[in-house]
């Protein structure tokens, strides 16, 4: 009976993975097959407990829409704040695009967690079973980062599960003894858990981090970071957690200033952690202003014609008044140049020289040391060009074939006898190469060294053993009635018709054999047909 029959209530903090696993439990199916072809339509679905895919297969199997199923059952709510791709997650995760989830979601950014395990509760699990008669898998307990349950204080007991076999905890052994987590872990877990279910953040959840750095001021007089005493404090929780730490200086940076970021969320929310147990630092003592360096008017005039021409970047202007690289941005900023753009003009001569060049196939970084202006800017220049830089891109990979097959000639030079099993021990990247972008060359020099076995006669002698007995009878009987040994078409025609007897007789070794013989006999032998038939 389909397991989507009359399904129940999902329970509070339930993930879908636990909803899909219960219903099955529920109607005693223990093919999980069965029940993923029931729920989705298909065999091997996978569920993710912190962002299943198929919610709306789910939903449409319950009573409940998709949007309740998404912010109640899942961890969707907390990638809406830090993820500007949430609208695309969205449409993943209520599909079937389970090759999308991982990406659109940035768990590789997250140096830790796991799809194939799963954590529970000792206590919670009791609970479960004296109020609906079986253990689920609670939402709050696989958020990554949490090892202790929020509500019981107790550390939490990681199993291995396989997303694609819906099981519930109580098919696992149960733990006798309980651990007590530590409170750094207890008050984690409630804060993670209170913006899931509380949507504590709202949609400024960068300015809500740039409150929270200001108010604890983390923050100096020039708005630069306290970046070693954040990631010192970062080290030291992460510790306690139990969990490695994901927080550095350029995550940090990209946290508070970068618009439209695309992070996971347990980073930020790792870091609002951290700030908000630290306590409020003391005032740093005021940044002594800098006094401007003393220069003779008459460089200070030059250093500012040239910055105001926008034809020369820092090092240049300062190679030519021999001052100090910190001298010329200092003055740019007091004058209000901005010196982060190129200052060095690249004429039209030059630009039809490196297009030359790198219609040749130079490299990028010997054009621009060529003519003494950045790889960027030639990048540019390239990319300016129809079809260039597809066409260098062509040139690279038939340099590196001839490179390739070189390299697998050489090998083959050596040994005249070596199989592809010994090549790849020797030149494996070089094979796999070869075998992704040249396999037709591959082929044809290095052969694949099949299986020897023939299969073929194997099925042909078996053929012919089992038709031996009903081929002698046959043959009996046409001697019997009408005196004659019966022709090849004949015999196809009373065995099927498969033209085994007219185009494929040989490989009927047997059954040939006697054949041949009969009709030697019949040939040759004097008195006829008579004795044959003896």
């Amino acid at each position: 009976m389909a397991t989507t029959l009359n399904t129940p209530r999902i329970q509070p903090d339930e993930t879908l993975f636990s909803y899909v696993a219960r219903c099955q439990w529920l109607w005693g199916e223990s093919s999980y097959a069965s029940t993923s072809v029931d729920w989705f339509g298909c065999e091997g679905g996978c569920l993710n407990q912190l962002l299943p895919s198929h919610i709306q297969d789910i939903s449409g199997h319950s009573e409940y829409d998709v949007e309740h199923l998404l912010h109640n059952h899942t961890a969707y709510p907390l990638h809406v704040l830090y993820n500007a791709r949430h609208d695309a997650l969205k449409a993943s995760i209520c599909g079937r695009g389970d090759a999308n989830n991982a990406n659109l979601s940035c768990s590789p950014q997250l140096a830790f967690g796991s799809s194939t395990q799963s954590k529970y509760c000792p206590e919670c699990a009791r609970e479960d079973e004296s109020k609906i008669g079986i253990a689920y898998w609670h939402l709050s307990h696989q958020l990554w980062g949490v090892n202790a349950c929020y509500k019981h204080g107790c550390n939490l007991v990681c199993l291995p599960i396989n997303p694609r076999k819906y099981r519930l905890p109580h098919y696992l052994k149960p733990t006798k003894s309980v651990i007590a987590a530590n409170t750094l872990q207890i008050e984690f877990a409630k804060y993670i858990v209170q913006l899931l279910t509380g949507n504590t953040f709202n949609s400024e959840g960068q300015q809500h981090l740039k409150d929270l750095f200001q108010a604890r001021r983390l923050f100096t007089s020039k708005l630069h970071i306290r970046i070693p005493l954040i990631l010192e404090r970062c080290t030291k929780c992460a510790e306690a957690l139990g969990i490695p730490n994901v927080v550095n200086a350029r995550s940090v940076r990209r946290i508070l200033f970068e618009p439209e970021i695309s992070i996971h969320p347990f980073k930020p929310i790792f870091l609002a952690f951290v700030v908000e147990n630290m306590p409020e630092q003391p005032l740093l003592r005021s940044e002594v202003l800098v006094q401007p360096l003393k220069k003779p008017p008459a460089i200070e005039a030059r250093a500012v014609a040239l910055l105001q021409s926008h034809q020369f970047n820092v090092a240049e202007i300062s190679r030519r008044l021999k001052v100090s690289h910190g001298y010329v941005k200092q003055l740019a900023n007091r004058i209000g140049v901005i010196t982060t753009e190129r200052k060095q003009i690249i004429t039209a001569d030059i630009k039809r020289q490196v297009i030359a060049l790198a219609i040749d196939n130079w490299s990028c970084n010997d054009i621009a040391a060529g003519f003494g202006v950045s790889e960027s800017s030639i990048s540019e220049i390239i990319q300016s060009v129809a079809g260039l830089s597809l066409w260098r891109q062509y040139l690279r990979m038939y340099d590196k074939r001839n490179a390739v097959r070189e390299v697998l000639l050489n090998e083959k030079r050596c040994s005249a006898l070596l199989s592809r099993k010994q090549l790849m021990g020797l030149q494996g990247n070089a094979l796999s190469w070869a075998y992704q972008y040249d396999k037709t060359w591959l082929d044809a020099n290095f052969p694949v060294q099949g299986n020897r076995a023939n299969h073929s006669k194997i099925i042909w002698e078996k053929r012919d053993k089992f038709l031996f007995s009903n081929f002698k009878e046959f043959l009996k009987q046409q001697l019997e009635t009408t005196n004659k040994l019966p022709t090849r078409y004949a015999l196809d025609k009373h065995f099927g018709e498969h033209r085994w007897f007219t185009c494929k007789f040989d490989k009927l070794t047997k059954c040939k054999r006697m054949y041949d013989k009969l009709k030697f006999k019949i040939n040759h032998n004097v008195r006829g047909v008579e004795n044959v038939k003896k």
